[in-house]
C-alpha cells in the first residue's frame, strides 16, 4: 500500500504537471487524484469535490495533498478536510516535488510530506550570468 496523493490547483495547472511528470518518468500516475479549482463560471469547485478526492485516494495510509499556493482558496478548502481524511497538506507544488512524491509514495505520510518539501526547495535556484 502507499499514501494517497491528491492535487488541488488553480485551473489545469496540476493536470499539466501530472502530464509532464508522466512523460519524464515514463509511467502513468493514474493513482493521483486531481481537482481543478475554479471560482467562477458553471463549474465552481466545492468542498465536497475535495473531500471525495481525498476519500477516494486514502487506502488507509493517509493522504498527501499538494496545492499550488499557500493561503489561496484551493489550500483553504483542503485545510478544512485534513483531519477527516488523515491528510497532510504541502503547498508550493512544482514538478520536482511531484516527481519526488511519486517516487517515494510508499513511505509513511510524514516522511513523504518532508520529502515533498525538501524536493521542492532543492529545485528552486537562482542563476545569474
Amino acid at each position: 500500500m502507499s499514501v494517497g496523493v491528491v492535487i488541488v490547483t488553480h485551473g489545469a495547472t496540476g493536470d499539466s504537471l501530472i502530464e509532464m511528470a508522466e512523460f519524464l518518468l515514463g509511467e502513468s500516475m493514474a493513482e493521483i487524484r486531481f481537482v481543478p479549482f475554479r471560482q467562477s463560471g458553471d463549474n465552481i469547485t466545492t468542498i465536497d469535490e475535495v473531500s471525495s478526492a481525498m476519500a477516494a485516494a486514502n487506502t488507509g495510509e493517509g493522504v498527501l495533498v499538494l496545492t499550488d499556493l499557500m493561503g489561496a482558496s484551493p489550500s483553504n478548502l483542503v485545510v478544512e478536510q485534513l483531519e477527516a481524511h488523515d491528510g497532510v497538506l504541502v503547498t508550493g507544488l512544482n514538478l520536482a516535488m511531484l516527481m519526488s512524491v511519486w517516487n517515494y509514495r510508499k513511505q509513511p505520510l510524514g516522511l513523504l510530506a518532508r520529502k515533498a518539501v525538501e524536493s521542492g526547495r532543492r529545485s528552486v535556484k537562482i542563476f545569474k550570468q
